[in-house]
Order: structure tokens, then sequence, then C-alpha cells
């Protein structure tokens, strides 16, 4: 296959996408991933496809191929996190977004995520610790907001918060759940 086929590819790749059609999709980024062995990119969308499709320890295996390709692919290392996540792994999810966050510290969604992992540990402190820098990176970033509201409740930290289910409600005026949240902590006021 060559550089102007594959390329037709991919196009044919993403019209299936968007028609919804992932297993035609799948078919032929298994092509460019075995005929490609050494493109990271296209062992990632792979393992992007069959994690759409809820195949799991299929995108796993396609993220670890993109990874032994390109070891500092960060966004296949956060995917591979994401997967992990899902799957119930969450110390390999963890392990994952450190990697990620030692190639860069600035990578708002991997703080975010691994928040995430550690407030289902009950490690609050490090949920709080990543949670904050995924809204000093990305301060509009509401989920990162909600949860930090999430783990402050818990906690009794109520005014802390409500401060956060507040900012949320600032982005947006809808979010039901922070609403909720904040008419708990004014009927125990």
């Amino acid at each position: 296959m060559e550089t102007l086929n594959a390329q037709d590819v991919l196009l044919q790749v993403m019209d299936h996408q968007r028609r919804g059609d992932n297993w035609e999709a799948m078919k032929h980024l298994k092509e460019l991933a075995q005929s490609f062995p050494e493109n990271a990119y296209y062992q990632k969308m792979l393992a992007n496809t069959y994690f759409h499709m809820g195949l799991l320890d299929w995108a796993i295996d396609y993220y670890v191929k993109a990874i032994e390709v390109d070891n500092d692919y960060l966004d296949a290392r956060y995917d591979l996190g994401v997967a992990y996540y899902h799957r119930g792994c969450v110390n390999q999810a963890i392990a994952e977004y450190q990697m990620v966050l030692e190639l860069d510290s600035n990578y708002h969604a991997a703080h975010y995520r691994i928040g995430i992992c550690y407030h289902h540990a009950n490690e609050f402190e490090k949920a709080i610790h990543h949670l904050v820098e995924s809204t000093v990176i990305t301060p509009e970033y509401v989920m990162a907001h909600y949860h930090l509201g999430v783990i402050y409740y818990k906690q009794g930290i109520y005014e802390k918060a409500e401060a956060e289910f507040n900012r949320v409600l600032e982005e947006n005026p809808e979010d039901n759940a922070s609403r909720k949240y904040l008419d708990l902590l004014a009927s125990d006021a």
C-alpha cells in the first residue's frame, strides 16, 4: 500500500465513521495498521475504533502497539489510560496518566482523569491536587470544578463545595447536578 493509497483509505475510514459504520472503518484501519506497523497513528486510530465499539481489550492492545512505536505519543498514552479506566484497571490508568504528565505537565485532561481515578480510590487529597491543576490550566473546564465540589462536599468543606458548584453554573447555568448539590447545601445551612 503506497502513501497516496493510505491517504485514500483514511478518507474511506473517516467516511465510514461519519456514517456510523464502525465495522467497515475498523476493517480498513486494521489493513492500514497491518501494512504500516511502524505508524503509531494508524495503531491509535484502530485502538480508538475498537474503544468506541466497546472492545476494550483490543483497544488496549492497539494503544500499547502505538506506544511501542512511539513511546512519547501523549494522546495514545492518555487514551490507553481511559481504556484501562473503563476496563476497571484504575491503577494502570493512573500509571498512564502519570506518564502523560511526566511528558507534559500541562495536559489538563490527564490531570482531570487522574483526579477522577484518585476520587474513586478515595484518595481525596491526590484527587483535589490534580483536579485543581486541571482548573488552573483550563479554568473553564466545568467537569473538574464539579468533581472538586463533590469531593469538598464529601469532606464537609461546604464553602469550597459551594464555590465550585457556583463556578460550574457560571459556565453552564443548566447544570442540574450542581444545582442539586447547592440545594442540599442550602437545606443544611
